[in-house]
This record gives structure tokens, sequence and C-alpha cells, in this order.
């Protein structure tokens, strides 16, 4: 038997097998287009398995027999140039008939790494780290209009139009930039795009990189820092799908397996900082109602919001905050000071748990698996980044995103067995997995302040009137007569908007005294909550967001814990470990777990449609709307102030 090393790993194999063969026993995936399982022999003629060995020398791993004690690298810039070298050069002389040939989608050649991320010009192509979020590639475009259709009349942001005539005529914002627009990175436009004229930002090319460095840095005395990744509830959901299996497939234990295997050090979930946004949510929430209900007033500097204006609205969701920041400023202090799920990880990963650690800040990576591209916007914030420790959060990439590093990786996750998150930072509640449906955030946040305002459990945890897809849902929740003095029986009045169109509708409507008066609404910008993010799997299947939505719901069934408040790590953050938080909506809490808006409206362009009609004489209020930069705005809610 020869004992070798493998991208660090070791192996031990029997004399003269191949490092192909090593590799694979291994799980590292080598290209090769001249070997198969059921051939007896390799001609090593393609040159795509070249890999380096000790002293730097490329060798076929398919045709170079191991010996005991050999050192291989089988990601190494050298080793990369020379995969795109060669991968270049056999399209040099291939068809460009891909959309024509009968094996296009299952043609090996077409699966290489690196086939479609610049091969065809020996280098890899990269998408800067700058805005917009939401690269428009024109010359990719089909001109077929979906991205119009559902920036208009599903999101009813008129971000997006038709621009020119005739042949001419395509998509386009119709703005100076994106940036100046009135778009709220909200992605429908790119999960509705047949082709990939508008996409993601991408950024999981860096994060593969970082992940590298890691390994290699490891290698020596120390290692330069630690990756960790933190998942969405919705992506445990999408994974499968985006990897051909079956829509609403449940993978929680195969995905954090895969995670792994592509080399974090820490796997988190989401779900423990969902837990901890309804514990300081529902605290604002019923400091708020207190106010309102003339009950108390906020202690002196606790650092809360309890003196915020009613009705309270969810800040979960990014793009629904950047929608009030360019289009409702009016609504600023209705938002909930709460930073949202993936902001509070990012926030506690790199304070608490690096602390515990012995880590800084700095020396840790951090790597965000997100169903939503507004989360990239989010996690640049200036208000998400610390001076001199740098951003909570430093890579976000969407579940599309995370299937092609699993692909490019070659990672089976349906056949993986399944792992467990870390602890303490991976528990999490049933309430917390809602989060991924719409209604969900207001369900869970209904869970535990039900409890801690009226001293006793809801009676049905199941909120039936806020689940579905319904555009606008709202619900009334009664208070027990036994409730402490000054709340008993009062009603708490709920409702849920479904996309940032039909959250349109609410506000108007709340506006125009057409609905009654709320306590707290949650307001998500894409339709089905983060489940139809814009960085979910593509689909054709009409019911596709519901399967997805009865996955989650089962996994919150399914759950041992089912409240934010009874989830123990939670509990011990805020006990157990005293000193860190001390209490919910404390000075500490408001500190690292709350934030600030910004009126952004007057720095936004006009949307297409005041574009259109800032001529129209007869609609003087909307030529000064556009002139101002509020194309798209909204009165202050009755009995409330801008």
């Amino acid at each position: 038997m020869a004992t070798i090393h493998i991208n660090g790993h070791t192996v031990s194999v029997p004399e003269g097998t191949s490092i192909l063969t090593a590799a694979t026993q291994l799980g590292i995936h080598i290209p090769t287009l001249c070997t198969h399982p059921r051939l007896p022999t390799t001609p090593g003629t393609c040159r795509l398995c070249l890999v380096e060995v000790a002293g730097g020398a490329l060798k076929p791993a398919c045709a170079t027999p191991v010996c005991h004690g050999l050192e291989v690298t089988t990601d190494s810039p050298q080793v990369k140039d020379s995969i795109r070298g060669v991968l270049a050069l056999l399209k040099a002389n291939h068809p460009a008939d891909c959309m024509t040939c009968d094996v296009s989608g299952r043609c090996e050649f077409q699966a290489r790494p690196g086939f479609w991320g610049g091969a065809w010009a020996g280098q890899r192509m990269a998408c800067p780290r700058q805005r917009p979020m939401l690269p428009m590639l024109g010359c990719r475009c089909l001109k077929c209009g979906r991205c119009v259709t559902a920036c208009g009349l599903v999101q009813e942001m008129d971000v997006l139009g038709m621009k020119g005539r005739s042949r001419e005529r395509h998509p386009a914002v119709l703005t100076e930039a994106m940036d100046l627009s009135k778009c709220i990175s909200c992605g429908q436009c790119a999960v509705m795009c047949p082709v990939g004229a508008i996409t993601e930002r991408a950024e999981w090319r860096e994060v593969e990189d970082q992940l590298d460095a890691k390994r290699k840095a490891g290698r020596g005395a120390g290692r330069a820092g630690l990756m960790v990744c933190v998942t969405a509830p919705a992506v445990r959901v999408a994974i499968g799908e985006e990897l051909g299996l079956a829509p609403g497939t449940i993978t929680t234990g195969q995905m954090v397996a895969a995670q792994r295997q592509l080399g974090f050090d820490y796997v988190f979930d989401v779900n423990f900082g969902a837990d901890l946004t309804i514990m300081e949510e529902g605290t604002e929430l019923l400091q708020r109602l207190r106010h309102a209900w003339g009950l108390d007033l906020p202690a002196e500097g606790s650092g809360g919001a309890g003196a915020g204006p009613l009705p309270m609205f969810t800040s979960c969701c990014p793009g629904w905050v950047t929608a009030c920041e360019k289009s409702f400023p009016e609504l600023l202090p209705h938002l909930s000071t709460c930073k949202s799920p993936q902001q509070m990880m990012g926030a506690v990963v790199k304070s608490h748990f690096a602390a515990k650690l012995g880590k800084r800040a700095q020396d840790i990576c951090l790597v965000s698996v997100m169903p939503c591209t507004a989360k990239k916007y989010e996690a640049e914030r200036g208000e998400m980044v610390r001076e001199g420790e740098g951003p909570d959060v430093d890579y976000v990439i969407t579940t599309r995103e995370f299937g092609r590093l699993l692909r490019e990786r070659h990672i089976p996750l349906a056949s993986l067995p399944e792992s467990a998150f870390d602890n303490p930072l991976g528990e999490g509640s049933g309430a917390g997995v809602i989060f991924g449906n719409t209604g969900g955030v207001m369900e869970a946040a209904l869970r535990t302040a039900y409890e801690l305002a009226a001293g006793q459990p809801l009676p049905k945890l199941e909120e039936e009137a806020i689940r579905g897809l319904r555009g606008i849902k709202q619900a009334t929740v009664t208070l027990p007569p036994t409730a402490p003095a000054g709340m008993a029986s009062r009603q708490l009045r709920v409702a849920v908007a479904s996309g940032i169109g039909q959250a349109r509708h609410l506000l108007e409507r709340m506006h125009t005294g057409h609905s009654p008066h709320f306590d707290f609404v949650e307001v998500m910008a894409c339709p089905g909550g983060c489940v139809g993010g814009g960085g979910q799997p593509k689909s054709a299947d009409p019911l596709v967001l519901l399967k997805r939505m009865g996955a989650v719901y089962s996994i919150d069934e399914r759950s041992a814990i089912r409240k934010s408040h009874e989830n123990p790590s939670i509990q011990k953050l805020y006990k157990a470990c005293a000193e860190f938080l001390g209490e919910p909506g404390g000075s500490l809490s408001h500190q690292l777990l709350h934030t600030t808006y910004i009126n952004r409206s007057t720095a936004s362009q006009p949307t297409y449609t005041a574009f259109q009609r800032m001529d129209e004489p007869c609609n003087p209020k909307l030529q000064q709307a556009a002139a101002a930069g509020r194309g798209s705005s909204s009165s202050a809610l009755p009995g409330t102030s801008a």
C-alpha cells in the first residue's frame, strides 16, 4: 500500500493505482475526457487531468501511478490555467452548434469545469464586485419581455421598460444607471429571464477562491482564517431542485454535508438568526404597543424603539427596506429597527463567536447562502460595516450560485450522508424556519409576542389566516382576559403582504381607510416570500411556490422546538452569556442587532411610468413628484407623521 496526500487529504491505495483513482476515493473530482470507468485502459490523451505533483511538475492523473509519500495538488493556479488552456484549444476545433446538437445538456465537454466560465478565451470571466447587483447583458437578450412584465405587472416597480423602436426595441432601465433607479434588487426579473441576460452579481467564484486559499494556508503551521457558512431557511427546500431533485425536496442534512465537503470550518443555521430576530422584534413590538396603549414608556437609554409609531412594519426583507427608503420614506419610522436574520448572524459570529475562539472579526470570512439577490446589497450597506472590523457578512451567494459551486466541485449533494449544523449557532426552531414563507415572520412573531404579553402560550400555533399565496392577508389575535392588567382582552391586528406590488395595494387601502388599523404588518418583496426569492432556482412549474412552502411548514411541524423564545441556544445567549447581550432590546443588543435607515427617495430617479407621464398637463402632482425623484410615492398613513 502507498500513502499519498491529495489537496491536504491522506489516502492509502495499492501500489500502482493511478492518481485519478486515488482522488476519486477521496471524493476529489479531476476532470477528464479520455477516461471512462467501463474501459480497461486510458490513453491519457485529453490532458485535462493534469495535476501538480511534488516539485511543481504537471502529470496526467489518469496515467500516473502513485508512490508512497506523494504530494498532489489538483487545483493550483498552474493546474487551473492548464485546464482552461486545454479547453480553449479543444473548443477552437469544435463546432459551436450546441443549441442544435442532440447531446446538448448531457455533453461531457459542455460540463467540464470552466467550460462556460471563459474557457473559449482561455481565461475565467468574473463579475466585478460592485453594483449593480443585477447586471444586464444586452447581447444575450431575446427581447421576450418577461423581465418587464415581472417588474411592471407583478412587482409594480416599473423600473424596466421597453426602449427603442422596431427591431431595436429591447428591455432597459430608463435611468442613467440601475443604482439611480427605484430598483430594490428583488431579482424577480432575473428569475424570470429565460437566458442569462439578467443575472445576480456572481460571488461564488470568489468564495471558491477563498476556500482554496484557506486550505492551502492550513498546510503550514497556522491557518490564515476561518471559513464560516450560514444558510437561510428557504435554501434547504430549493437547493435540491437546483440540482435536479423534485421541487420542495428537503435536503437539510445533505446540504450541510456538502458545505463541509466544500471546505467550510463551521456551518451555522440562519434559523438561529431568525429566532434572535423574533426576540428583538417581538420585544420592540410590545414596547410600541404598550406605549400606544398608554401602559408605560420605554426606559431611558434602553436602546429600544418603544416610542416608535404603529403600525410597525417588519424589516427582515432588504427589498422592502430599500422600497421604503426609495419610494415610501414616510414609512421609515414605522420600520422595525431590527436587522435581518442574515445580518444578526453576521454580527454574532464576528463578535461573540469570534471572541470565544480567540479570533478577531477580520480572521473570519463569513459566507451567506440566500434565496435573495437583495441580500447582496444589504450586506454592503454602510450600516452593516463596523469600523476597523469590516462587514458582518463578507460574501452572499444565491441558491443558484450555491448549486453552481457544487456542480463545479462535482459534489453529489443528493447522495451525501446527512450532517448536522454546528452549535451553538446552528440550533433553530420551527418558528425560525417558517421565515422562508410569506406570513412566516408574522406567525413566528405572534407565537412569541403573545406568550410574552399574555403569560401563556398561543392556543394554536398555526395561524391559517396569514398562510398561503394570497397577496394580502390579515388576522386579529385577542389576548386572553387573564393577561396582565392593561393587556387583558386587547386585540392585535396584523396584516401580511406577499410581493412588493401587493404591498403597494395594502398601503393604498390603509391610506384611504378601506383597511382597518393594523398594529403589525409583514411585507416580503417577492411573491410567496423567500421561497420565491430572486435567487431561487428558475422553474416553469406553476405550483413550485406551494411545493416549497409546504416543505417549509412540514419542517416546522416536525421540529421539537417551535417557538423562538424556547430555543435553548437563544436563551443561553441572553442569560448564561449575560455579559454579552443581557436581555432583548438592551443597549448591547441595540448596538449589534439593530440599525437605522436613510431617506433615498430624492437620490433615485422616477419610474418608467413616471417618465411616460411626466408631460401630461393634467397631472401636476406627478410632475412635481417626478422632478423631486419621487416617481412612486405614498402619503403617510392616517394618524401618523412622516
